[in-house]
């Protein structure tokens, strides 16, 4: 007993030292006030507004208390910065579940609690995790592209339940819920198709499109976002294209081409669509987002190449949330950029 007083005495004498607390506190300086930045620029009406850039919890003010903080020192530096974010959404309860492709974790932040975790613990790693996608009930599901499996956890991500898809997927990539329908459509990006998964049972329900150039095909297909009224958007990558289907997967129509100037593609990856039914698309080699109408006519773009605020470098995936903010993976630049689309009368004046 005497031996942990001593020892409790010794940690709180650390603690509130205050050249010892400067030792391990977090190297973060108080970030300078984030510029205002819109796009398109005056005389225009303005319809996308920089919020903010995450690279850590500190960014969204999530941190550790002193004694955590204390032990994380002694413990060893953990990382909790973005290294190369790819799959992002967020869940009913405001929590921002980003896969980092270089660490192999998933990092959740969750500013209404002032918490911040990675999953999978170490009973379940990752090999390649690209996507996410997370059901009304808070189930989420997370591609590894090399295991060839979606691996599916609850509460939050902190508990491991199960794998799917071992044995029929290929290279998983992207992923999403349709809850229209009940299902899970998985993006098998070697196979050019899209495989369903029943979203309660996870018993595969079918199998849709196939390698080719025609409507309903595909050729290396990467990203597949699901709209509110369950409509699907897939980024048809290596056919520089956006395919439209609607929640049965009747085919509607698509939009895109090879070309290095807007309204055409280079690197389709990300695919989003607003509250508006703008569609939203992350090109990684033009370093921006197009954005285009309901009928696939483009209306703008926004970011380019570089380092400063609402600039990209290799961005990958995005994600549009029910109060239209937009998230955007800028994989090279280590960090999620926020923006929030501004409705109004038109999109354009």
């Amino acid at each position: 007993m005497k031996y942990m007083r001593t020892v409790t005495l010794i940690l709180l004498v650390f603690i509130l030292s205050p050249g010892m607390h400067g030792c391990f506190k977090h190297a973060v300086e108080a970030r300078k006030p984030l510029p205002d930045i819109i796009w398109p620029k005056p005389p225009n009406v303005p319809r996308i507004r920089f919020v903010n850039s995450i690279s850590g919890p500190e960014d969204l003010n999530i941190r550790q208390g002193t004694v955590m903080r204390f032990f994380r020192f002694l413990k060893g530096p953990e990382e909790r910065s973005l290294i190369a974010p790819y799959g992002i959404e967020t869940d009913a309860g405001g929590r921002i579940y980003v896969i980092d492709t270089s660490d192999k974790h998933v990092h959740v932040f969750d500013p209404g609690n002032g918490e911040y975790y990675r999953f999978p613990q170490n009973e379940t790693p990752f090999m390649s995790p690209i996507d996410i996608a997370i059901s009304k009930d808070g189930v989420v599901f997370v591609t590894d592209s090399k295991e060839a499996v979606v691996r599916v956890f609850k509460k939050h991500g902190k508990e491991y339940i199960k794998e799917i898809g071992r044995g029929v997927l290929n290279r998983p990539t992207g992923i999403a819920v349709n809850e229209k329908t009940g299902e899970l459509l998985v993006v098998d990006t070697l196979s050019s198709e899209i495989i369903r998964y029943d979203l309660e049972t996870h018993m595969m329900k079918g199998i849709t499109g196939r390698g080719g150039s025609d409507s309903g095909m595909f050729h290396y297909p990467t990203n597949i976002f699901v709209s509110g009224d369950g409509h699907i958007f897939v980024s048809d990558s290596l056919n520089f294209r956006i395919q439209v289907f609607t929640p049965e997967w009747k085919f509607l129509y698509s939009f895109g081409k090879p070309g290095d100037t807007p309204g055409f593609f280079a690197r389709p990856k990300g695919v989003a669509v607003d509250s508006d039914g703008n569609i939203y698309v992350v090109d990684a080699l033009f370093d921006n987002v197009q954005i285009f109408d309901k009928q696939g006519r483009l209306l703008m773009d926004f970011g380019g190449p570089g380092h400063g605020y609402g600039e990209f470098w290799l961005p990958s995936g995005i994600f549009i949330d029910r109060n239209d903010m937009i998230y955007v993976s800028d994989s090279y630049n280590k960090r999620v950029q926020v923006f929030q689309y501004m409705k109004g009368n038109g999109f354009i004046e």
